[in-house]
């Protein structure tokens, strides 16, 4: 069982006041707690979280879940704007990937097997399309959508490719957020895909099959696969990005349906046989600098993984579609709060809070020991440390 709610911090508080205009005061009510209790509970369910706040049961937070009328969308707008006013964003990268949330209940609505990527079998559950955003500075994620298979889809909720989702929240992305390049792994390529993201005037790194063929300087065309098997350690040119060493071998290369292209093939010292395949329309960017961009793409399962350890991502127990729906969206805006309040928050202490996890971990320690508490130990920067360290910045801290 969760232990009690002391206090919801006062920076929260401002942060989830931009929107109250998408609810009721009784659903706002409800929308407030239940993504502090994301963040705060030690578990993600309706049950635990409903107790945090010493309800009496959960049945009033599980009805705001399943049977109230909230736009997600309209919650999500909100969101990014709520991120736009408060950070100078510079031209960024949108990034997107599905991610497999395993389930064991075989009651839920629309859990079918999908593919996992990290066990590269099929697995039960909901599978959810994620877009996320990064300038380099700022990153957060974009928006979340599920993949129904199409004996699951209905009129209600008609059937969408994983690539159809992924146009969609491009577009969606485009008109909020300054965008100039799109990044996926192998899964989403397509030709048509290609073509929707140059017609938007977009770059674009994206992972590429060892089955297609491509043309060199107007050569007879040959498989990816044939190409690599060509390549010695030579052709790679190595740089150090973060104490690491990664390797590259860029060249241009023409496609059918696609045209010019440059082909990235990559890997880090030590991780051979982890070898990543790209394609790009960059064309005026020194290798190096893509090598940094493809650094990027990595955000995204961080993100993933984010959501998943610290928030809940995975631990919803609903069974009702319409309430899993509800409940992401609810955890998006619980991330965005997180990166929020950490950038204001103990800026007199040398560390910084700097992870998700870390930013729970404090969110929490201070929910159950009060400002005042906090005001106590800041007279005294070494005690303050120690605690911090002790709590928050160390793995798998307890409160």
């Amino acid at each position: 069982m969760s232990l009690p709610i002391k206090e919801i911090p006062a920076e929260f508080r401002e942060l989830i006041s931009d929107y109250r205009c998408c609810f009721s005061k009784t659903q706002y009510a409800n929308f407030k707690e239940l993504v502090f209790g994301l963040i705060v509970s030690d578990n993600k369910n309706i049950q635990e979280i409903a107790d945090c706040f010493g309800r009496v049961d959960q049945s009033s937070l599980n009805r705001f879940v399943t049977q109230s009328d909230w736009d997600e969308k309209e919650v999500n707008d909100v969101r990014l704007n709520q991120l736009k006013t408060r950070s100078k964003l510079k031209k960024g990268i949108f990034i997107c990937d599905p991610t497999l949330l395993h389930k064991v209940g075989r009651f839920m609505e629309m859990a079918n097997y999908h593919y996992s990527g990290i066990t590269k079998g099929k697995e039960w559950g909901h599978c959810l399309v994620n877009s996320f955003f990064t300038d380099g500075k700022t990153e957060f994620p974009i928006c979340a959508d599920f993949y129904i298979r199409e004996e699951d889809a209905n009129d209600l909720y008609p059937f969408r490719s994983i690539r159809e989702i992924c146009i969609e929240q491009l577009d969606y992305a485009i008109s909020k957020l300054p965008i100039w390049l799109f990044m996926a792994d192998a899964g989403l390529y397509a030709d048509f895909l290609i073509q929707d993201i140059k017609s938007r005037g977009l770059k674009y790194i994206i992972g590429t099959r060892v089955s297609n063929n491509i043309s060199i300087n107007h050569k007879k065309r040959i498989s990816i696969e044939e190409y690599l098997n060509t390549l010695t350690d030579n052709d790679f040119n190595h740089y150090v990005i973060d104490g690491e060493v990664y390797f590259l071998h860029a060249v241009n290369v023409s496609e059918r349906h696609v045209g010019k292209e440059k082909l990235l093939v990559s890997y880090k010292s030590g991780d051979e046989e982890n070898m990543r395949i790209y394609v790009t329309n960059i064309f005026n960017m020194k290798d190096e600098s893509i090598m940094k961009l493809l650094l990027k793409r990595w955000k995204i399962e961080v993100w993933h993984r984010d959501a998943k350890q610290h928030l809940g991502l995975e631990d919803y127990q609903i069974r009702k579609y319409c309430g899993i729906q509800k409940v992401v969206p609810a955890i998006l805006v619980a991330y965005t709060q997180i990166i929020l309040m950490k950038n204001k928050i103990l800026q007199r202490l040398d560390r910084k809070i700097s992870t998700i996890g870390e930013g729970c971990r404090y969110i929490r320690l201070l929910d159950l020991k009060g400002s005042f508490w906090l005001k106590q130990k800041a007279k005294n920067l070494a005690k303050l440390a120690e605690t911090m360290n002790r709590q928050v910045f160390v793995k798998n801290a307890k409160a």
